[in-house]
């Protein structure tokens, strides 16, 4: 039965599941290898197929190749038999093209040499376009094509992990902009914002960090300062640039800007302390008359308030402020930036169930259409009964019978279970369930799995937040994770073989 759940699993997946006995140089696989690859492979003589890798991508073939040298050249001296590995790379297929796929495998040792590897092979062509897709929305501010208010901070934190080199965040303002949305319209106003985007990147270097932090406020980070000097040449050419009047009809607005200036590590070691001095630094600025730069020096104001990328509120976290505006971010975020998928999705759960109050919150896999579900996360609060074992199949029977077709996903719910007919009631009660939801994850028109919420409780009017952020995690777990986690559980398990 294992074996048989485990080929439709990999066929549902779309894996080639492969084995290769290293000490005979041989391979075996299953007929879904010809299917990913478009390829003969080779069965015998491994060895030197794989490190000339003729079909790997030519930026991919060297991380390809060195790959695997090193697995069949290097001598651990670890005590654990099996270790696990990934590598991502691109394969020509007959179409004259190439797709991305994805290969994990289990290497064993023995006598501190690998002699077998056993793992899949997934295209993950759809899944990187859609990543790219998503990495570029999370990344890149839509209006000017900098680093969005989110993601510069990021990439400043991690730059601070080098306290050898000097840094400069610059945060810089535009003087009299809400006169120009005033007086000349928010299209001019928009114009304004992408011609000083243009000249932020006409004056500072690739390596360097842009970012817009919102409405006419950027900030920029100047790597590896030689000396202030630079910095004070490079604010006077950006000033320069952007000391413009512009004019609309008979409307003129003349446009100046002002900069704060923080040095690292001197004026902080991390983003949110550079942050604070940089804008300090920027109001003594408009406070000297504006069109000017001020580097930061102690005795100036500092807001306690104002992080860019962060804003302050004593009733919800700025993660959940991400999430519920835009879910869809918020979780691939979380996910991708993750290493260990299956702990990224339990966190998840946890923190939906937290935040909504609910009682279960699961995720389903459909192994075998709709009748054969298996749980694959579950998390559940205040002693209730596992999802397991209080969604047996007479009440999944029920949940999935009021599957409805909405604009926001396919979902299942009710908002009191003692309003439906006596039968379904009854196994709702019977489950102390007062209030449920589920959205189902599909692939075109077959269901492949679900998450779900359930209230134990009290009856509830099930949100349009709650709508968003199950359909946005229903689609993560469609477009990205059901096959990871398939086989991170199946590797955890000990579930191996062809």
């Amino acid at each position: 039965m294992e074996s048989k759940l485990y080929k439709q699993a990999t066929d549902l997946n779309q894996m080639a599941v492969f084995e290769w006995d290293i000490l005979k140089d041989t391979l075996t696989f299953d007929e879904m290898m010809k299917v990913l690859t478009q390829h003969e492979i080779p069965r015998e003589n491994v060895k030197e197929h794989l490190l000339k890798a003729r079909l790997i991508h030519p930026n991919d073939r060297i991380e390809f190749v060195n790959h695997m040298d090193r697995m069949l050249t290097m001598v651990t001296v670890r005590t654990a038999p099996f270790q696990e590995y990934s590598l991502d790379f691109r394969i020509y297929t007959k179409g004259r093209y190439y797709v991305w796929l994805t290969m994990v495998y289990r290497a064993q040792f023995e006598e501190g040499k690998a002699v077998k590897i056993t793992g899949f092979l997934k295209n993950i062509e759809k899944a990187r376009l859609e990543r790219d897709k998503l990495k570029r929305v999370i990344e890149r501010d839509p209006m000017t094509g900098l680093y969005s208010k989110t993601h510069a901070p990021y990439l400043i934190e991690q730059i601070c992990l080098d306290k050898t080199k000097i840094n400069a965040l610059l945060v810089i303002d535009l003087d009299n902009f809400k006169s120009v949305n005033d007086k000349l319209g928010h299209l001019i106003g928009d114009a304004v914002i992408m011609d000083m985007a243009m000249n932020l990147k006409t004056t500072f270097r690739k390596c360097d960090i842009l970012g817009h932090i919102g409405g006419d406020e950027f900030m920029v980070l100047m790597r590896d300062i030689k000396s202030d000097e630079i910095i004070y040449q490079k604010c006077e050419k950006l000033r320069n640039m952007l000391r413009k009047t512009y004019t609309h009809e008979e409307e003129k607005v003349s446009v100046t800007s002002s900069i704060g200036i923080a040095l690292f590590p001197e004026h902080g070691t991390d983003y949110k302390t550079l942050f604070k001095h940089a804008d300090a630094a920027l109001a003594q600025s408009k406070k000297n008359g504006k069109d000017t730069q001020t580097i930061y020096s102690e005795g100036f104001e500092v807001s306690e308030e104002k992080i860019a990328g962060e804003e302050k509120d004593d009733n919800i976290s700025t993660n959940f402020r991400q999430m519920l505006s835009n879910p869809s971010e918020y979780i691939f975020r979380m996910v991708f930036n993750s290493k260990d998928t299956s702990l990224s999705v339990e966190l998840l759960l946890q923190i939906f169930a937290k935040y909504f109050k609910v009682h279960r919150a699961y995720v389903y896999w459909h192994i075998d259409g709709p009748y054969w579900p298996r749980i694959l996360f579950d998390c559940v609060k205040d002693g209730y009964k596992k999802t397991e074992i209080a969604h047996d199949p007479p009440l999944r029977l029920q949940i999935r019978r009021r599957y409805r077709s909405t604009k926001k996903g396919r979902f299942s719910e009710c908002d009191d279970v003692s309003k439906l007919p006596d039968r379904a009631r009854k196994e709702f009660e019977r489950r102390q369930i007062c209030s449920y939801i589920e959205c189902a994850v599909m692939d075109g028109d077959k269901f492949i799995g679900c998450v779900g919420f359930d209230d134990c409780k009290k009856s509830r009017t099930w949100s349009s937040e709650e709508h968003d952020v199950l359909f946005a995690f229903a689609e993560i777990m469609r477009r990205f994770l059901f096959g990871q986690i398939y086989f991170e559980m199946t590797r955890r398990n000990g579930k191996w073989g062809l």
